[in-house]
Order: C-alpha cells, then structure tokens, then sequence
C-alpha cells in the first residue's frame, strides 16, 4: 500500500530500541545460571519473561519504522503517539552532552500521555520531565538528517489549520490501520504490565510458600577399584536448597535380607547430620561396618531421619580441593605432613570439614574398610575461590603418615545438629 503523498515516513534505525528485547531472556538466563530458584516458580517466570519479551520486540519494531508526518499530525510509531499539529508547539534538535535529540514539544502535556498506556507511560513521563517534550529520538539515528526533519515539521505545524464542521468530522477520525495499530501497541503494552504482575506474583509465591521438600537419592558402593574409596556412599541433592539430612542405615547382605548384630560407622557424618549436600549436587559419605558377618555386607538401606535446610552453599558446588604439605612443599599418601591446604572452587561461600582416614590392609577379595576417622581441625568457613592452610593437629599429627586418605567437605556447626 503506497502512503499519500501528504505524508512521509522517517525510520529510526537506533540499536537501542532492542535493549529490552536483550534483558529479557539474559535475566531468565541468569535465573537459571546463578540458580535464583527462590526467585519463584520456574513456570511462572518462562510466563511472564514471554509476555515482557513479546511486547519488547513489537514495540522495537514499531519503533523502527520511526516518525510519520502528515498534514495534521505526527506518529512516533514506538507507542502509536498520534500528536495533532495543534498541540505540537515546536519540532526541533536539542543538543545534549551525550549527543542531539530531535524532540517534538507539546503544549498539553497530558494529551501525549492519554495516548499511551501504563507502563509506557512512565517513559514518556521520564522524557517530559527529563527533555520538556514527550518524543525524544536521536537525531543521527534518523533515516533523514535531523535538520530536514525539523524542517518538514514546522511547514506542516505552521501550514495546518484546524478542520471545522463536516470537515472536522471526515478528518478526525484515524484510518482503520492506523486505529488497529493504536489498539495493537496499547493491547500489548497491557500484557507487558501483565508480565510484570506474573514475576512479582512468582517472587510472592516463593516468600510465602512452604519450602518444598528435598528430593535426596542414594547409592552404595561396596568397592570402587584400585586408587578409590570403597564402601562409599553417594548421596544425590535435587533440591533447590542446601540440605543436611541425618540418616539411619540398615546393612543387606547380597541377597538383600538385613544383616543382624552389624553396626554402621561413618567418616564424614551422615549419620548425624553433619553432611551438607549443596542444591543440585552430589555428595559422599564413607562407611564402615562391625559385627558378625560384617564382610557379607553389599549395600545398605538409607532412611533420612531428618533433615536440616543450610545456607551454603547457596548454590550448586563441585568437589573441593584438599592437599597435604609438609615444611611447604607437597607430600603425597604415607607421606609425613603437618598442613592441609583447602581450596574452595566454587564462586559461593562455604563451610567445610576435614578428616583423615585410616584405612585397614583387607583380605584378598574383600572391600577395604576404613578402620577411623580423625578430624582435622573444626568448621571452616571459606570465601569464594579461597584457599586456607590448616595446620594438622594431634592426634592426627603422629598418625600422618597412616592416613590413606585426607578428605574435605561441605558441613555445618555442630550447634545446629539434630540427631
């Protein structure tokens, strides 16, 4: 459709206008990156980021196609702003620090604003107070120079006169596209505010709402191979939240039939709730068994007895760093050393423990049992990336070089524990 002859039309073709349409998803990028799971409901944030994507790219579309002049009025496409050439007191450039505007200036004020709707409003309230006028373009991103622009404007603004009676009638209507486009950009300038409305209710949903329950899995290792831990247990966190559970175990033999008189030992704590699994990570536990016919066991079956929400980690951690020094420089298993080094490799802060494990010299064909475990030191709390040295106290100190293994993970205070 060619456009009359009365009117011309200026794109506007500034990379800025596609900044909300970038926010948008780089925010539910970041939600899911950063893990703001308390930030609401995931379902309810891919809703609302749609409705506010949505209307981002139409109105940088609309805002693409710039200015169009006519005979009795001038459009800013990015909202639909109709401004008849009555109310428009000046079309002209404005030179600011960070560059010209081409500004149209009004005499009523609160007709411009009557033209858009809520929240675009606030923008064109911003540029009234900030500029004085309610459209405000950068005058080098105009398809034409700003000048032949002012130009134009203030022909048609001095030319125009006012239509009265069956004139008026004829002229002051808008033409259906025009009128479809006016209730397109105010319909989704609406459903943006809706997209607001649907992210605050998700951040309101998660204030309010009970914490869900954490989903924990388990599997036991009874041996693992030459150069690892056997008789380990791994513990699974799908939860959103960090979670200290403390949990109760009942040795099974290869049959799976309960193993009576056969007592269960661990090295990090799980039973008492000192473990802490971090959202969405794995941990681990070591455990050790005594009684009648303790080398029949196979697996156990893990119940949580109960378990504690703790604030580190914060968000989902990776395995922790521990290595052993002695007079500064680095010693290996069987070696003597005085210091443990402790790297946190994770960009959140964390609390951490640290034991020694001696390990018995099994029979052949039988898992290695961990015959102790020995804490080193107490609760650490460590910043992101840190990397702290611990000095080795005794007893562990005169049993250095029998620890088999020196092992660090997430806990919390003893203070906090529910047996």
């Amino acid at each position: 459709m060619t456009a009359p002859q009365d009117e011309l039309q200026i794109a506007y073709r500034s990379r800025t206008v596609w900044f909300w349409s970038a926010v948008w998803p780089i925010a539910l990028a970041l939600r899911s990156f950063l893990g703001w799971d308390t930030a609401g409901p995931l379902d309810l944030w891919f809703l609302g980021i749609a409705l506010l994507e949505t209307n981002a790219v139409m109105t940088a579309l609309r805002a693409r196609r710039g200015l169009t002049l006519t005979a009795r009025e001038i459009i800013w496409h990015k909202h639909e702003m109709r401004l008849s050439w009555a109310n428009v007191t000046a079309v002209e450039q404005s030179a600011r620090r960070d560059g010209t505007r081409l500004v149209v200036r009004v005499g009523e004020s609160d007709q411009a604003l009557e033209e858009v709707a809520f929240p675009a409003r606030l923008e064109v309230r911003a540029d009234l107070r900030r500029f004085g006028a309610p459209v405000v373009l950068r005058a080098g991103s105009l398809a034409r120079p700003a000048a032949e622009v002012v130009e134009i404007a203030e022909r048609l603004r001095r030319e125009y006169e006012p239509p009265t009676g069956a004139m008026r009638l004829s002229t002051g209507a808008a033409s259906p596209e025009r009128d479809r486009a006016r209730r397109s950009a105010r319909l989704w300038v609406r459903l943006a505010s809706a997209g607001f409305g649907v992210l605050l209710a998700a951040v309101i949903v998660s204030i309010t709402a009970p914490a869900p329950a954490t989903r924990l899995t388990f599997a036991f290792k009874w041996t693992t191979g030459p150069g690892y831990m056997d008789q380990t247990l791994m513990m699974n966190n799908y939860g959103s939240t960090a979670t200290a559970p403390s949990l109760t175990f009942v040795p099974l033999d290869w049959s799976g039939h309960v193993l009576p008189g056969v007592t269960v030992r661990t090295a990090y704590g799980s039973d008492r709730g000192l473990v802490v699994l971090p959202p969405r990570s794995t941990g681990a536990d070591v455990l050790a068994f005594d009684g009648p016919g303790f080398r029949n066991v196979a697996d156990v079956r893990v119940t949580v007895r109960h378990q504690e929400h703790s604030k580190q980690p914060a968000h989902a951690a990776g395995e922790l760093q521990a290595r052993r020094l002695m007079d500064g420089g680095y010693t290996e298993a069987g070696q003597d050393f005085d210091t443990v080094v402790v790297h946190n490799t994770n960009g959140v802060a964390v609390a951490v423990r640290l034991v020694c494990i001696l390990w018995e010299d099994p029979p052949p064909g039988a898992a290695q049992q961990m015959v102790r475990s020995l804490p080193i030191g107490g609760l650490i709390s460590m910043a992101p990336y840190a990397k702290i040295r611990v000095p080795v106290p005794e007893p562990v100190r005169s049993l250095a070089r029998g620890c088999g293994s020196v092992k660090v993970y997430y806990s919390r205070s003893t203070d906090l524990v529910n047996v």
